[in-house]
Parts: C-alpha cells; structure tokens; sequence
C-alpha cells in the first residue's frame, strides 16, 4: 500500500468483500467464504509477512484490491432481481475499489522507498 488513504479504504473494500462472502454462507453457499479465506490468508502472507522489496508489496497491494473490487461487482450483478437499488450500490462500490486499486499501477512507476 503506498498510501494510508489507499490502505484505509482497501480494508473497507476487504470488509465488505468478507461482509458479502458471510451472507453467502449463511444463505448455505460456502464456497465463497473458503476462497475469501484462502485470499485472505495469501494475500496477507505477501503483503505482510514474506520480505519483499516495497514495489512487489504495492503491487500485490493493487492486485488484490482489482480482485476485491471485482467480486464485490460481481456480487452486484447476482443482487439485480431482488433490489435494484442494492446492487446499484455493490457495483459503483465494486467499481471504486477497482479503481483505487488501478490507482496503485499509476504511482508503481515512479515510486521509491518512503521510509
């Protein structure tokens, strides 16, 4: 993550991915709570834990913001018959996690150690 701002608003689109996967799995689908754990668990193995240079750690930071965003939108899209305006909501909030973390791509470029 190469900013605080980006990290905090990365953790809300992590919450509310984990929100999403839980309602799933009450509903008696759990596959998708599993996949968000086995993510959950990578991606924190390499952002946090593995030691690598600052721009592998930010780019995987973007990555997996992409991913986060996308299966929010793609929850979304499965919420259009029972109410509009709700995956309306999941798809623009989807889509703005996505985007922030495209903004981690456009500052890879001339990033250097901030320490």
């Amino acid at each position: 993550m190469n900013s605080l701002t980006l990290g905090f608003l990365y953790l809300i689109g992590l919450g509310w991915l984990l929100a999403e996967v839980s309602i799933s799995a009450s509903g008696g689908d759990w596959t998708p709570l599993w996949l968000f754990l086995v993510f959950f668990i990578v991606m924190f193995a390499i952002v946090g834990c593995l030691p690598l240079s600052d721009k592998v750690i930010n780019l995987s930071g973007s990555v997996s913001a992409i991913i986060i965003g996308l299966c929010i939108v793609l929850y979304g899209f499965g919420s259009f018959d029972s109410s509009v305006l709700g995956a309306l909501a999941r798809c623009v909030g989807g889509l703005s996690v996505a985007a922030l973390g495209a903004l981690g791509f456009l500052g890879a470029k001339e990033e250097e150690a901030h320490h």
